[in-house]
């Protein structure tokens, strides 16, 4: 029989409590993440799909074209321009890494300024522009995901070429 210490039980208790309270606060950190999208979609005329992207959206011959998963996906055509953004991870395990993506179809533009952010990148894959943040060496944000509120303002930058009016208000 093997006999264990009360340290080493005491060991063992805290570190299944905080393995507990690590999985807890990011499970609500996702929770919270999910509503502030679905917050944005509602008051920006998007729908929320969930974790599936439209059949329309290739992403093939980008980074993300072997994404192991997609989440907070939301879909719309606010004045008439169509626009997908979703979180993704792309790799499985120890070097994975997170990403959000904004994808608009047809002529629309983003903001001058996204062109002037060194941190952002826009692919063109068909139909469709592919915003995103480049995928850094070394990476200083710990998820990876945009923020909520630059979410929101890239998705208010997006324009018809003719017209400069915001999708949002």
């Amino acid at each position: 029989m093997v006999e264990v210490s009360m340290n080493e039980l005491g060991f063992v208790i805290m570190a299944v409590v905080g393995a507990l309270a690590i999985c807890f606060v990011t499970h609500q950190a996702e929770r919270r993440r999910s509503n502030a999208i679905r917050a944005i979609a509602n008051r920006a005329g998007f729908h929320y799909i969930g974790e599936a992207l439209p059949r329309s959206l290739t992403l093939h011959g980008t980074l993300f074209e072997r994404a192991s998963k997609v989440w907070n996906v939301i879909d719309g055509e606010p004045r008439g321009i169509r626009i997908i953004a979703f979180d993704c991870r792309v790799g499985v395990g120890k070097y994975s890494w997170k990403r959000t993506i904004i994808a608009i179809e047809s002529d629309a533009e983003f903001s001058s300024a996204v062109a002037f952010n060194p941190e952002m990148t826009v692919e063109f894959v068909g139909r469709w522009k592919i915003l995103y943040r480049s995928k850094a060496t070394i990476e200083f944000r710990i998820s990876g995901l945009m923020p909520i509120e630059q979410l929101e303002a890239h998705l208010n930058s997006i324009a018809a070429p003719s017209s400069r009016q915001p999708l949002l208000t």
